[in-house]
């Protein structure tokens, strides 16, 4: 389009090409992998050098040591998790065990204050037989005549 046209669908960015091909690795020869097209990539006329079972070897080990290092990783948050939770449920069970404390201490305040007023002998007066049999040495302790 010419400089003055309105076009809708341009936004005016300018278009990026495509990123480099990734195939598997030997795709003509069958192998798993990843193999890198060369030829869009710096320097891909360059000859290769290395051995590439020795590349392969390193490939695989350092899959190996990154797969160990998300591992440890994962581990590592898990036991940061079990330690918080950990760590809560001790200040909830100290919380509920203050709490309960408090309220056994309240209510055994509530009986002791109970027991200081109510007296149970005050309302319930014992009377004793001998009071209210009279005069208890005529008949518990009967003269022989």
């Amino acid at each position: 389009p010419a400089a003055g046209d309105d076009d809708p669908t341009d936004d005016g960015a300018a278009t990026l090409p495509a990123p480099p091909a990734i195939v598997p690795a030997g795709a003509a020869r069958g192998r798993p992998g990843i193999d890198i097209d060369s030829s869009e990539m710096p320097f891909g006329d360059l000859e290769p050098f290395g051995r590439e079972d020795t590349a392969e070897e390193l490939t695989q080990d350092s899959i190996a040591q990154s797969d160990a290092m998300v591992d440890q990783l994962e581990r590592a948050e898990v036991a940061e998790e079990k330690r918080a939770v950990f760590r809560a449920l001790t200040r909830l069970r100290g919380a509920a065990i203050t709490s309960f404390d408090g309220i056994a201490r309240s209510q055994t305040g509530n009986i002791d204050e109970y027991a200081r007023k109510q007296q149970w002998r005050k309302v319930h007066p014992v009377q004793h037989l001998a009071q209210q049999e009279g005069d208890y040495s005529r008949w518990a302790f009967p003269v022989a005549n």
